[in-house]
């Protein structure tokens, strides 16, 4: 019992050592935060946006050059049923 009082006694001791900021200095780092916070969020949003829309330009592409081939080549897009997947559930010995 006697170390938990000595060290709570030593907690509040170093506590009273720290340099607590201002409230001004909490809020405008807090601002600063949430402004940085939204700043890189939107930029994430964006860089999404944009490589999302660039994958669906390629593959539009692509579709589009798969359509113009001709015929005898056999060239088809992949198409995949629901049976066409079969999973091996016994086990393994």
């Amino acid at each position: 019992m006697k170390k938990i009082i000595q060290f709570v006694k030593e907690a509040v001791q170093e506590l009273r050592k720290v340099v607590w900021p201002t409230r001004l200095r909490v809020f405008r780092l807090t601002v600063g935060v949430i402004l940085v916070s939204a700043a890189f969020a939107l930029f994430i949003g964006l860089v999404d946006i944009g490589i999302t829309k660039g994958i669906e330009g390629l593959l539009a592409w692509v579709a589009e050059r798969q359509g113009t081939q001709t015929s005898d080549q056999g060239t088809s897009p992949i198409q995949i049923q629901p049976g066409d997947i079969q999973v091996d559930t016994t086990p393994a010995e």
